[in-house]
């Protein structure tokens, strides 16, 4: 990722671009999908920021940037996209959604455009994803500008981004893709001296969004609310062809339901399934997204819309990185039960054109969001504090033929209930002690058990004394039955604990220009 500050002027060229517009490709039956926009070109732009690994994605490098500068800056500052010598409209979309719990009915990118879509030349660790996720990507990336005007979802809105909110954005995807953590990526941000006027005069900035899909719970929403039910029919079913696949040859247990219920019955199954492990994975880096509408909930288990963002430094599960949200509806503690509420609410846009036979099964989605959460959860926190989470067989191997064995072993009789109460006891222990969260399990990770004097730091960090003593007692104990029973290497324990502890994270003080 690179962060630069000069003019992008050189000589035109043609750009390697294969442009399409496939989301209005998708919906040319549907225009109540979306409306053709033109940006609001940016005057004397210059490029601020670019990241080479996100243009990866779509296969460009940083020779393409500097050859083809002023074919990107048309592109990426002005909106004006070409394709076999004809121009392609950019394009917003019509979606829907809850806002702080309260149905906000139509709303739709109100200063976003769609320019189109790419070939794609990203791998599911391009977005975040675990290599074993199941996940689709599709063979095309779609490119969005924020900050680029007006279009009719506006809302009496300017449709532009100040430069401060466009560069916390840019680092905060980027960052959270670092962090393994899935979500849209930032290619570019545009900045220009033209004036922007919020409680004071800022300036304008264009930041280039990449994702292999920007559908939104929203999406559903909207379709379902206004009664588009052909619509939300292609819509599900275009979302299943280049994303979920294996949903259309799923199969219910329950007798009587038609394949078109099947389907979506698995469909919403996944896409829960993907949210509760993402928000899981949020809570493992102290990430606080602050506005969980559900017009910013991705239908792929994205990260989306970094506004008032932000991550725990001081833990305190009740941090709220959103001045606006004077209840506390967005806290840290709170995303779990706001993802589960938000799929909820797709639930009930999905029950618009489901069967009254299929609609009861819905359930399953939910249960599905608690369990992938709960899973994913466990599996970090555990991975956090050197400890092996609750249900995970190992293979115990040994040169000597007397004590070899190469059975499966299930580590439950041992550590499954005891983990999980530990774990909640751990966070426990964090709430009253309130180290900075991100520096307490870096320097967890590389305390020795056998060591006592070296926690000493971390001691430093916490406000109970008498409270963290209790607790590290009780952790070096079960750490070390784990570690026997395991036959662990120290090495191998502080490897496993050093890859989910980051060293650095986005800090509010840094992302607050």
């Amino acid at each position: 990722m690179k962060i630069e500050s000069h003019p992008a002027h050189v000589a035109a060229a043609t750009t390697p671009l294969n442009w399409k517009q496939g989301f209005a490709e998708d919906f040319a039956d549907f225009p109540v999908a979306y409306r053709q926009v033109e940006a609001e070109a940016l005057h004397e732009p210059r490029r601020l920021c670019w990241s080479d690994e996100a243009a990866a994605c779509i296969g460009l490098n940083s020779k393409d940037v500097e050859r083809h500068a002023t074919d990107f800056e048309n592109c990426f500052a002005q909106g004006q996209v070409e394709h076999l010598g004809r121009s392609l409209a950019p394009i917003a979309s019509a979606y829907a959604g809850h806002q702080f719990g309260v149905w906000a009915g139509q709303l739709g990118d109100g200063r976003a455009m769609l320019l189109g879509d790419l070939p794609s030349q990203a791998s599911a660790g391009d977005w975040g994803f675990d290599a074993l996720d199941s996940i689709e990507l599709s063979d095309r990336i779609e490119v969005q500008l924020k900050g680029s005007g007006q279009t009719p979802y506006s809302r009496m809105g300017d449709g532009r981004a100040v430069l401060r909110s466009s560069i916390r954005e840019f680092l905060g995807s980027e960052a959270m893709i670092g962090l393994g953590i899935p979500s849209t990526r930032a290619l570019c941000l545009y900045a220009s001296d033209d004036p922007v006027f919020r409680e004071t005069t800022e300036t304008a900035a264009i930041v280039t969004r990449l994702a292999p899909t920007f559908l939104r719970f929203g999406h559903v929403e909207f379709f379902a609310h206004f009664h588009h039910h052909d619509a939300l029919n292609h819509l599900l079913r275009k979302l299943a062809e280049k994303h979920y696949p294996a949903v259309l040859s799923a199969r219910h247990e329950a007798s009587g339901l038609s394949d078109d219920d099947f389907y979506k019955l698995a469909l919403f199954k996944s896409i829960a399934s993907r949210t509760g492990d993402l928000i899981a994975r949020w809570q493992s880096v102290g990430f606080c997204h602050g506005v969980m509408n559900t017009d910013n909930m991705s239908l792929l288990g994205l990260t989306i819309d970094y506004g008032p963002f932000g991550f725990l430094d001081q833990y305190d599960e009740d941090h709220i990185c959103n001045h606006s949200d004077h209840q506390g509806r967005y806290s840290y503690n709170n995303q779990a039960a706001v993802g589960a509420w938000n799929c909820k609410a797709l639930a009930l846009a999905f029950r618009t054109v489901l069967s009254d036979e299929a609609a009861p099964y819905l359930a399953e989605g939910l249960q599905a969001y608690r369990r992938a959460y709960e899973t994913r959860w466990q599996e970090r926190f555990a991975a956090k504090f050197g400890l092996m989470p609750a249900g995970l067989k190992t293979q115990h191997k040994s040169d000597d033929p007397q004590t070899a064995q190469s059975d499966e072993q299930d580590l439950d009789d041992d550590a499954g209930p005891s983990i999980q109460h530990f774990l909640e006891q751990s966070m426990q222990m964090l709430q009253r002690c309130k180290p900075d969260f991100t520096l307490f399990f870096r320097r967890l990770s590389k305390t020795s058990l056998q060591a006592p004097q070296e926690i000493s730091e971390i001691r430093d960090m916490v406000l109970d004394l008498a409270s963290f003593d209790a607790w590290w007692d009780a952790y070096r104990d079960i750490a070390q039955r784990q570690m026997s029973r395991l036959r662990w290497d120290p090495c191998q324990r502080q490897a496993m604990m050093l890859a989910v502890n980051p060293k650095y994270i986005l800090r509010n003080h840094l992302a607050e220009l």
